[in-house]
Formats: structure tokens, sequence, C-alpha cells
């Protein structure tokens, strides 16, 4: 049976990025799909089956850049969100690669990740390794600023790479914009097991003054925030983090990501605001890195 601890910072906001603990003794060499698929999760049933709180089961293929990562540490198991970036590159949260206590970066060799799928457990999807872990230099765990990360993957995915939020590109984050997050995160506070299928849901950006306000610490060079009026029926739980906040882009029929999933607030309120890392904010670190893995040789793994 699992069990499943949240993870809070001293300000106040829930991350929602380790979505379970289980004590499976699992070794961390084990696949994905042997793993996960016998941790015996049936076991510990949840009435939920849909991901993102009010989500809507995301139908094959409409979210092609998303990533399911899985992250086995000794008995432990973390899931979050991420989206593929590059052929060799998977966005994420910094909070899903390292320790939220000590910093200390995760082992690559723990990391999972599926892309071309919505339901991990099926055979529709493809499975990698992890070579590197490259956590955002600016990342201060205490105060969620900067909270990204990149997984370089063993070897390069079909997956499409995401339209990435370009610096000075701020007008995708006006206040109003209907916006849409995705991912692989709990239905409630209260579901034990993992999501399944990948789940998505309308959300609406806030201004900064409304975030400061409902979402303090909040700081506007580095973040956004989101919410759903009048009804606040949708928000991100845990093992979202690291997911997209997708908005229209300038080109019809284009999505661009504006801001990776980092925190929300108390069991997962929806009557609270998502916060997200703005992608805007840290575009050039992540072309940096894309432009070194799109190298013939590319770089060393870190």
């Amino acid at each position: 049976m699992s069990h499943v601890r949240s993870m809070t910072r001293l300000t106040g906001p829930a991350r929602i990025a380790v979505v379970s603990v289980l004590a499976l003794g699992l070794v961390a060499a084990a696949p994905v799909a042997l793993a996960v698929k016998h941790a015996r999760f049936e076991h510990a049933r949840s009435k939920a089956h849909a991901a993102i709180i009010g989500g809507a089961p995301a139908e094959l293929g409409a979210f092609p850049s998303l990533a399911f990562i899985v992250n086995f540490q000794g008995k432990q198991i973390y899931q979050c969100t991420g989206t593929v970036v590059a052929p060799s590159l998977v966005l994420t949260a910094g909070h899903c690669v390292e320790s939220l206590a000590t910093g200390t970066v995760y082992k690559s060799s723990g990391f999972r990740v599926e892309t071309g799928a919505v339901d991990w457990s099926t055979a529709e999807g493809h499975e990698s390794t992890v070579l590197g872990v490259i956590p955002y230099p600016g990342f201060v765990r205490s105060l969620d600023v900067g909270d990204a990360a990149l997984l370089v993957l063993s070897a390069p995915v079909t997956a499409p790479a995401v339209t990435l939020a370009a610096q000075g590109r701020s007008s995708l984050l006006e206040a109003g914009t209907t916006a849409t997050v995705a991912g692989w995160g709990k239905t409630s506070f209260n579901q034990r097991t993992f999501t399944k299928a990948l789940n998505f849901a309308p959300t609406v950006v806030q201004a900064n003054s409304w975030c400061e306000r409902n979402a303090p610490p909040f700081f506007s060079k580095g973040e956004l925030c989101a919410i759903t009026p009048p009804k606040y029926s949708t928000g991100a739980c845990s093992g979202d983090s690291g997911g997209p906040l997708l908005a229209p882009g300038p080109t019809e029929g284009e999505t661009v990501e504006v801001g990776v999933t980092v925190h929300g607030y108390g069991p997962c309120s929806t009557r609270r605001p998502t916060v997200y890392t703005r992608v805007d904010a840290i575009a050039g670190w992540v072309s940096t890195w894309v432009d070194a893995y799109n190298q013939p040789t590319g770089p060393r793994p870190h």
C-alpha cells in the first residue's frame, strides 16, 4: 500500500512535484514498465481516475511533447511531469531533480522517462533512461525562484519539441489569457496511486499584482500564477510539477509553453492559484543547452 508525503515549504505553498513515496523495496535500475506496473498499485485503489484537479483525459497525440517522469531513489519513488524541448532533453521542475532538504542532485540512473504516450501503463510510448541532470543555476529552493531543470536522455526520442516562450515574449503572459495545464498528477489530495492517464484543464493567467496578494511570496520576474474564476474548478496537484502551462502562440494554431508547474496551496486547493516558473525567464538557459545537444558530438553528460 502506498503512502503519500506532501512537501511543503516554510512559507506555506505546497510543492506539487513529489507525488508518491512508496516503501516497496524496488531497485533503482528497474525499468518503468516493470517496476511501476508490478508495484501493486492496484491494491491501493483510488476513486479518481483522471489527472489534474477538475481535468479531462487527453487523447493520444493531443500533447505529443509531454513526458511522464519517474525517479527511483532506493525504496522511494517520486513522479513528475515534463516536456520534450530537444530530442535528448526534457524540461521539468528543479525540485523534481534534487533534494528539497539538502539540494543534493538525484542520481541520473534513478530516472525513467516515458514519451509518446498518454497512458504510461500501455505499450504505446517509449521509455528512456537518463544520462544527466542539469538544475537551473538560479534555482532557490526555499523560494521556488528559478524552479526548473533539464534531464538528458540516454538516446534521442522522436517526440516533437514543445515551443517555448522566448525572452521578451511577455505578451503571452498577459492577465486574462486562457491557458492549459497538463500532467499526470493526482485528481484529489487523498489519491494514493499514480495516475496513469495524462489529463489537462483550462486555467486563466492572473495579473502580477493579484498573484502578489494571493500567492505570496511571489516574484513576478520569474513566476506567474493562474486560477479559474468564477467556479475555481481546476488546478494542478502532486505529480503535475514540471509539466507545462500552455498558451496560444502568435501563429494561428500554435501552442507555446509559458510556464513550468511549480506549486499550489493547501491540499491541492483549486480556490488558490497554481504558481509556475516563467519560461521566458529561463529561455536563454534552455536554448544554450538545446544548442549544445544539437551539435554532432554533444556535450558531456552532467
